[in-house]
């Protein structure tokens, strides 16, 4: 928001981004960390009895139900309600033509229950999946689904008949289980190779309690029900009774806090070769169902008197990017290769020879304009007499980092403003600018511009003069040389009220996308700009909508922009006249921008400012200050361009901005042995404090290896110093003296 453009503009590939109730989790694939990811459908049920952002979901109120859902809220959660008999929401966009082979499509929900009580019988409360549009409303649809059902032994199962995970009632919530939790189900369809066969990923995550259930995969054969073009998503609610003899009612009705749907390209399909078949294979490698790692399948390749391997070209990675390609793998009498090729740089590969199953790792980092990669094993002649392959990933890594382990605790809210309350703005949290400011804008911003109505902030940019109470005649700055303004706006900050390092924020809001103006959400460090950091959530102006990070450059507010853009007339037409979300996803190894579920932009925190800027010089800004918060709308300037065409008075609608972090407790947890040299700190603590990572070969006499400053989150990656291979012991201590900020210029 500080420079009209940046200098490094470049489209950087969709990461993988599903959202959660109230942004709870991030929930990834399976099988790759870094497929891409087309959001068909994102339906959070925020509005009236119509869902998601408006009054009705694709043209179709309600869904086309069979019965109504309806939109309700408790404590500031939409979620849409069903309680009669076999309720259906249908009417989706189609998936593209049919879900063809080696496609997935993944479905997801946020969902509880309402009123389960012990149950005497087994019975399907819910079920979420993908039905075939020829199908009529008295159908059992969707057919090819999970089921969540109340079991007969006083649990919850999740998945098909056969194939389930299960959760224990007693285990998971006290009292009479009448307030259930929410549960994130999340299953992926892939189409296979086999015909009429579909694999089905299924993951289960308790969000109330921060644990998963389980996953598990499994194969659905069907007849042909799914060959036909314009499949469909779906969910259906079933009201359970109770039998004869027992009073009230088991299951009430289902609550649905989100529902999305993605068509997701699976950067290796059947990773497990679950599905009986790979195009993949090659030579005289075939599948077997025996020898398996895990599951009941895996790929042999042949012996060394001919070629034989597995290889497939990946695509959708992130140029610049680390990335990890692991197999498991086994051999009998000799050697095989493993490796990774066509990725921007020379060919990388390894030998292995075991008699057991082992993971064998390969890394490799992305060219600047690479977006693919050729992974493959191959046993060759000379080589082993057999190689037996299974469960094959890729992870997008941190260069010379093995992937981060998931983080402990949950994600709480730390701050929020809904702008539910009519007349001005909380002041307690929010500071409005006064005057000319940046970019040689032409509005001098107002606390008058500034209201809330309807739910919403209200920011209005108005023609007309006002006196600049600042006019010097004779000044060289622009702010103090002009004498009138002709365009009055708004902007408000969190200086002096909050501000954050490492969390995440979610603001929804409704474009102008007018010529002249530059409505924004961003945050910037306290300190001297642009040396302490700025994020750009989004920018409008010039018929783009932005997403940006910022580092210093040389000299003096000279920043270094890496930055995205997307042109607005590439979106559907009733995309300007609609409330969108953005949200900011910002840890220590990874800051990611993301519209509507869809990342834009993904930046590493660990970037250093320019040697010869004024300011903080070779200092990483977003692993060391707090940010804070600005909302507001500019109107011409160095961005915002001509404004002769603007109507008089125009108008920016923020609906709620919302900062969440996560909180952990368990310090000594935090330390994590790598590899035998190398040890990774990764912990959350109060800002200010600082904390010691302590050592010891017997528990008792501990000794300091290094001292870190304790903000936020942050993670540090360091070698031992060469130990030897005795067991040591690891821990961090905290430590309540006080951790200068470096003096800003």
């Amino acid at each position: 928001m500080n420079s009209s453009y940046f200098s490094h503009n470049f489209t950087k590939a969709m990461l993988n981004s599903v959202n959660l109730r109230s942004c709870i989790a991030l929930m990834l694939v399976i099988t790759c960390s870094s497929p891409l990811h087309a959001q068909l459908l994102n339906a959070e049920f925020t509005s009236g009895n119509g869902f998601s952002d408006g009054a009705t979901i694709n043209g179709v109120r309600n869904w086309g139900a069979q019965d109504s859902w309806v939109a309700a809220e408790t404590s500031g959660i939409g979620y849409a309600r069903c309680g009669v008999s076999w309720s259906r929401a249908l009417n989706f966009t189609p998936l593209a033509a049919s879900l063809e082979v080696e496609e997935t499509v993944a479905i997801e929900a946020v969902w509880r229950g309402e009123s389960f009580l012990n149950a005497p019988i087994s019975a399907p409360v819910f079920a979420l999946g993908i039905s075939d549009n020829i199908l009529t409303p008295g159908n059992n649809i969707p057919a090819l689904r999970v089921d969540v059902s109340l079991a007969g032994d006083d649990t919850l199962r999740f998945g098909s008949e056969s194939n389930y995970v299960s959760l224990s009632l007693a285990d998971a919530y006290s009292g009479t289980n009448t307030n259930t939790n929410w549960f994130s189900i999340r299953m992926e369809i892939t189409r296979t190779l086999v015909a009429n066969v579909f694999y089905i990923n299924l993951k289960v995550t308790d969000l109330d309690e921060n644990k998963q259930i389980g996953t598990l995969g499994y194969l659905v054969e069907d007849s042909g029900t799914y060959q036909a073009a314009g499949l469909l998503p779906a969910m259906r609610t079933l009201q359970v009774l109770a039998p004869e003899g027992v009073s009230g009612t088991l299951f009430t009705a289902s609550h649905v806090d989100r529902f999305t749907v993605e068509e997701v390209n699976v950067s290796i399909p059947g990773p497990g070769f679950e599905w009986g078949a790979s195009s993949a294979l090659s030579g005289d490698a075939t599948v077997i169902e025996s020898d398996a790692y895990t599951g009941s399948f895996a790929a042999k390749l042949g012996d060394a008197s001919g070629d034989s391997g597995w290889a497939r070209t990946i695509t959708g990675l992130l140029p610049k990017t680390a990335y990890t390609f692991r197999a498991y793998v086994k051999t009998v009498g000799g050697s095989a290769n493993i490796g990774v090729k066509d990725y921007g740089s020379a060919e990388v590969s390894q030998s292995f020879d075991t008699a057991s199953y082992q993971a064998v790792d390969v890394a490799f980092a992305t060219g600047e304009d690479m977006s693919s990669a050729t992974c493959y094993i191959y046993n060759g002649p000379g080589g082993a007499s057999s190689v037996y392959v299974d469960d094959l990933s890729l992870v997008a890594t941190e260069p010379n980092l093995l992937p981060l382990a998931p983080a402990t605790g949950d994600y709480q809210l730390i701050f929020n403003d809904e702008f539910t309350s009519e007349g001005g703005i909380d002041l307690t949290k929010w500071k409005p600018e006064v005057g000319f400011k940046r970019n040689n804008e032409e509005q001098y911003y107002r606390a008058e511009n500034l209201s809330q109505s309807g739910g919403h902030l209200v920011i209005t940019a108005k023609r007309e003069q006002v006196l600049n109470p600042n006019y010097d005649p004779n000044a060289s700055d622009w702010r103090q040389s002009r004498q009138f303004a002709f365009w009055t706006s708004g902007s408000i900050k969190t200086e002096d009220s909050f501000n954050f390092l490492y969390g995440k924020i979610v603001c929804r809001a409704k474009v102008t996308n007018l010529p002249g103006t530059w409505p924004a959400i961003w945050t910037v460090g306290g300190g001297e700009w642009p040396a302490t950091g700025e994020i750009d959530l989004m920018e409008n102006f010039d018929g783009r909508i932005l997403a940006n990070f910022a580092t210093a450059g040389s000299g003096r507010y000279n920043a270094f922009w890496d930055g995205y853009s997307i042109n607005v007339s590439s979106l559907p037409a009733s995309w300007v006249g609609e409330f969108h979300t953005w949200e900011l996803v910002w840890g220590p190894d990874l800051a990611t921008i993301s519209m509507d579920g869809v990342v834009l932009n993904s930046f590493d925190p660990a970037t250093l400012n320019a040697v010869d800027s004024h300011a903080h010089p070779g200092i990483a800004p977003f692993s060391t200050f707090s940010q804070l918060l600005w909302l507001n709308l500019a109107i011409g300037g160095n961005g915002g361009g001509n404004t002769s065409s603007l109507p008089d008075e125009t108008v920016y609608l923020v609906d709620y901005i919302r900062v969440y972090q996560k909180q952990h407790s368990d310090y000594n947890a935090a330390v994590e042995l790598l590899n035998d040299n190398d040890l990774r700190v990764d912990f959350q603590s109060i800002e200010g404090r600082r904390y010691s990572v302590m050592e010891s070969t017997d528990l008792t006499n501990w000794s300091e290896l290094v001292n870190f400053r304790g903000v936020g989150r942050a993670m540090s990656h360091f070698e031992k110093n060469g130990q030897s291979g005795d067991k040591k012991f690891f821990r961090v201590e905290v430590n309540n003296s006080q951790w200068l900020e470096p003096e800003t210029p």
